[in-house]
């Protein structure tokens, strides 16, 4: 419940906005449009200049019609009605403000379309990540292929709530054995391309050969670095471990996710 309100509410819109906005002023013209690209028009104004970014979508609205029948006895009644359909375009603007010395001074519109400075440490919107790696049991000595999920989405610039679910499979001699984690935890960056999170979870673990089930509380982490970072996607080398009363497990592995 927690994390579809972390979705719905999340860090974006206009509060993101403002950050992003925020977060150019001081920062080169040359590293605005390398970020950016060109402005779509440069103005004069005063010893500096003002930069405008645009960007138009087209929109088709399709034509709808509906019509009615109402007999009784004696008289009918029938309607109809049609709807002719739209094409309109919209367009969005974002003006950036540079001085004499090429800084950027303001920045106002919806700046979030075209990003922050690179490697700024600032997220925004919903958080999905998926990751595959080699996962070990406490009471295993083999480990095999495990993997997980998450999904949730940001409440400030570095912080999000997401849900988790985690797998984990390892083998001995005496067979197979499986761990499972649904949970909920706290995802933090210290820094723009480390992760860190940990949080509550319901562990389900099998003892080798699939005996001895065990279902009860547990704790769920995990940490990642950023090998790859292009936008909001990124590609993480990631520890992910879960310990509850009667048993433990993780993996070692790569992730994708968009944050």
């Amino acid at each position: 419940m927690l994390v579809a309100v972390a979705v719905a509410g999340c860090y974006h819109g206009a509060r993101a906005t403002r950050d992003v906005n925020r977060a150019w002023q001081g920062r080169s013209r040359a590293e605005l449009e390398a970020r950016w690209g060109r402005p779509a028009t440069v103005a004069a104004q005063g010893d500096g200049a003002v930069l405008t970014w645009s960007i138009s979508r087209q929109h088709v609205e399709l034509p709808s019609a509906s019509a009615s029948l109402t007999l009784a006895p004696g008289s009918f009644d029938a309607q109809a009605s049609w709807q002719a359909g739209k094409v309109w375009t919209s367009t969005t603007e974002v003006v950036a403000a540079v001085d004499a010395g090429g800084r950027v001074v303001g920045v106002d519109g919806p700046s979030l379309r075209w990003g922050a400075p690179r490697g700024l440490n600032l997220r925004w919107g919903a958080i999905l990540g998926l990751h595959v790696g080699m996962g070990r049991l406490d009471d295993t000595g083999t480990p095999l292929p495990s993997g997980g999920l998450y999904l949730g989405g940001m409440i400030g610039p570095r912080l999000g709530l997401v849900g988790t679910m985690a797998m984990v499979s390892g083998s001995d001699d005496a067979g197979g054995a499986m761990g499972f984690a649904w949970g909920m935890g706290a995802q933090w960056w210290p820094s723009a391309r480390v992760a860190l999170r940990a949080g509550p979870a319901l562990v389900l673990a099998f003892d080798p050969g699939f005996e001895d089930p065990s279902l009860g509380p547990g704790l769920d982490g995990a940490a990642s670095l950023a090998l790859v970072r292009a936008g909001s996607f990124v590609l993480d080398l990631r520890l992910d471990l879960v310990a509850s009363p009667s048993s433990t497990f993780g993996s070692v592995g790569v992730g994708v996710n968009v944050n």
